[in-house]
């Protein structure tokens, strides 16, 4: 197996982290694998400086493992990841999550190559003429980057709670032909917990049901909540309850109709299942009615029946990796009965692409979208809405035809569902914990004591701006 040094600054880097944090990785300087026909490309090249140079510009490394010709040289492309990297700014961290994937791709390889027979059959790929170079800068460059957030980040706990989720809806369908990021109405919320993943599902009889997770940040355990919602009024028609709570996360609250009874799949990943719930009195009692798959780790589990054969589309993470860059897809003749893997999965292997983000529908031009997270810059930062234009037990292709940003000054977006005219999202934004200059300004207020006048005129002025930038979709 071929080895490569590090440079004598990123080999300083990493010496830091291993003493500061205790990481390692003892595949760090691996460049290809231990495979006569195989070769890892990192960004187009074949030397692994191009992977390290990636990780230390915090960029998302593309990796593809390709049979070469030993005659000719020829590629062909047998697996390849844009890989999700969740902590950027920890070199040997991201690099050990990079091996991982590299592992997982390499193993894929071999059994995709095996089961074709020949390497004719998979395309044609070519690799960059020149080897990628890594300067010295580049990696200081990243360690000033860790640092300063380091000393950034001590303040901003205190003051900030960072990836805050709210709900917001709007009155319209989901066409996929704008960018469209306005004109949002946040939904009320609490300071103690996020409300995120959100499902809107119309009654027979017109009425609305929210259910979505609320996870509070003193257990860190999401559960299901439901509430009423009442679109001519534009709020809730209760307090919102918790209708399934169990001792593991839940979240992801995806429902369907089956034969006249309702039926919801949480995420549940924590207990290392894909379980099923039906109502047993819709909307606020749900008992476990099949526990779908066993030990995986599964993400955002969605269901699309296409009139003949029931899809199901999840996240799975493989030995210990993230579960929000790979879509698999399993297919079978019921939502109950047993789920066949696609022989094409994952499906899906890149984190601007791959993790579901609420129901697939048809769009306007017949389309069937199927939204998508993005979350290369961070988790939950945007979505693609993807046209699947192949679907069967054999074959799988998607395209995208459209992006969705959050709403301007806002973090992230990674749920969008509709039901009848309504839209509903779930945004992330910085929920700030504590402001020095307002606990002044409220201190000199009670020691002034103001008139009447003037405290029922401030009254009303703050009430017409938070109405205002609640419809510009500002939290």
């Amino acid at each position: 197996m071929a080895q490569s040094s590090f440079p004598s600054v990123l080999q300083w880097w990493t010496n830091f982290e291993k003493r500061l944090y205790g990481d390692s990785c003892d595949a760090a300087r691996a460049d290809a694998p231990a495979h006569d026909s195989l070769v890892v490309l990192y960004d187009g090249h074949e030397n692994v400086e191009a992977l390290w140079k990636a990780l230390l510009q915090c960029r998302t490394p593309h990796i593809q493992v390709v049979w070469k010709s030993p005659e000719t040289g020829e590629m062909r492309l047998l697996a390849e990841s844009h890989v999700a990297i969740p902590e950027k700014l920890f070199f040997l961290k991201s690099l050990q999550t990079s091996h991982q994937r590299i592992d997982v791709l390499i193993e894929r390889a071999r059994r995709r190559l095996d089961a074709a027979g020949s390497p004719q059959v998979f395309p044609l790929v070519e690799s960059e003429a020149t080897p990628a170079f890594l300067s010295g800068l580049t990696s200081a460059w990243f360690a000033l980057r860790h640092l300063g957030r380091k000393v950034l980040n001590q303040p901003l706990k205190v003051l900030v709670q960072r990836g805050h989720w709210v709900l917001a809806y709007r009155r319209d369908d989901s066409a996929t032909e704008t960018n469209e990021s306005r004109g949002w109405v946040t939904l009320p919320g609490l300071p103690t917990e996020f409300h995120a993943d959100p499902f809107l599902w119309r009654g027979k009889n017109g009425e609305y049901h929210l259910f979505f997770e609320s996870l509070p940040y003193d257990t860190n355990r999401g559960t299901i909540s439901h509430v009423a919602f009442d679109p001519a009024t534009q709020s809730w028609q209760e307090t919102p309850r918790i209708v399934l709570e169990r001792n593991y996360h839940l979240s992801y609250p995806f429902l369907f109709e089956h034969e006249g009874e309702m039926f919801m799949i949480p995420e549940t990943c924590g207990n290392r299942t894909i379980e099923m719930y039906r109502a047993a009195s819709f909307p606020s009692e749900w008992v476990l009615h099949k526990v779908v798959m066993r030990d995986i780790v599964a993400a955002d589990t969605t269901l699309h029946f296409d009139g003949k054969i029931w899809w199901m589309f999840t996240s799975i993470a493989e030995d210990g990796g993230p579960n929000w860059d790979e879509l698999s897809i399993f297919h079978s003749d019921s939502p109950f009965g047993e789920w066949t893997a696609h022989p094409m999965n994952p499906v899906v292997s890149d984190v601007r692409l791959a993790r579901m983000a609420g129901n697939l529908f048809t769009d306007a031009q017949n389309r069937l979208i199927r939204p998508a997270q993005n979350c290369e810059r961070e988790y939950g930062a945007a979505l693609a809405f993807r046209e699947i234009t192949e679907l069967t037990t054999t074959t799988y292709a998607e395209r995208t035809v459209s992006v969705r940003n959050p709403p301007r000054g806002q973090q992230g977006v990674h749920t969008w569902n509709s039901a009848g005219a309504f839209t509903i999202i779930d945004i992330k934004t910085q929920l700030r914990k504590w402001n020095p200059w307002r606990s002044l300004k409220k201190r000199a207020r009670r020691q002034a004591g103001p008139a009447p006048d003037a405290r029922r005129q401030a009254s009303q002025h703050v009430g017409r701006r938070t109405e205002r930038a609640t419809r510009a979709g500002i939290h």
